[in-house]
């Protein structure tokens, strides 16, 4: 009897079928923006003398193309300084869906930041004072953070340096102790 009960259970053209999907997508583990710790987000700004930024401008853009598909991620990126505003406005405005609490002052941020990268142009050694370029996106990622510890808790925090982050901080920084000593020496 129980031989037969198997074998009934074992082909049931009328069952659903029972299978282990090894690929099945978890939800809420995408990211919804870019996230970086903040340490990582200002030693790499500092490191890569900026390029960092334009980095997490595309990173953060292409997660608002995926979402709505109607930006381009490259131009918004290397443009960061004129269109930060746009993107520091949808974070406040999903911080504010997602129950962050605070609010994001989306445009003083931004304005900071477009003055902050303007400084590389003023003479020595005042041009280093764009270096501090990065400040007022650190606000911005601490509100990016808390949205995908909200809605993407499994997302990695990206908190962590790669081999690819410590080479270009060490070139970077390279040429920044070259730019500064090159300041110093009488010429």
């Amino acid at each position: 009897m129980k031989a037969q009960a198997a074998e009934q259970e074992a082909f049931n053209p009328y069952a659903a079928p029972r299978a282990a999907v090894a690929d099945a997508v978890v939800p809420g583990v995408e990211a919804v923006f870019f996230p970086v710790s903040l340490g990582k987000l200002a030693l790499m700004s500092l490191g890569t003398l900026g390029l960092y930024q334009v980095y997490w401008f595309y990173k953060n853009w292409k997660c608002v193309q995926q979402n709505s598909g109607d930006v381009s991620a490259p131009i918004r990126a290397v443009f960061y300084p004129l269109v930060s505003y746009p993107l520091f406005r949808r974070v406040r405005d999903r911080a504010a869906a997602a129950g962050v609490e605070g609010r994001l002052q989306a445009g003083l941020l931004a304005l900071a930041l477009f003055v902050l990268s303007m400084l590389w142009r003023l003479p020595d050694p005042w041009w280093l004072a764009g270096l501090a370029g990065f400040l007022p996106m650190l606000p911005v990622q601490s509100a990016v953070n808390e949205i995908n510890a909200r809605l993407a808790p499994q997302a990695d925090p990206n908190a962590r340096f790669s081999g690819g982050n410590i080479a270009g901080m060490i070139v970077g920084g390279l040429v920044l102790l070259l730019a500064v000593v090159g300041m110093l020496l009488p010429g």
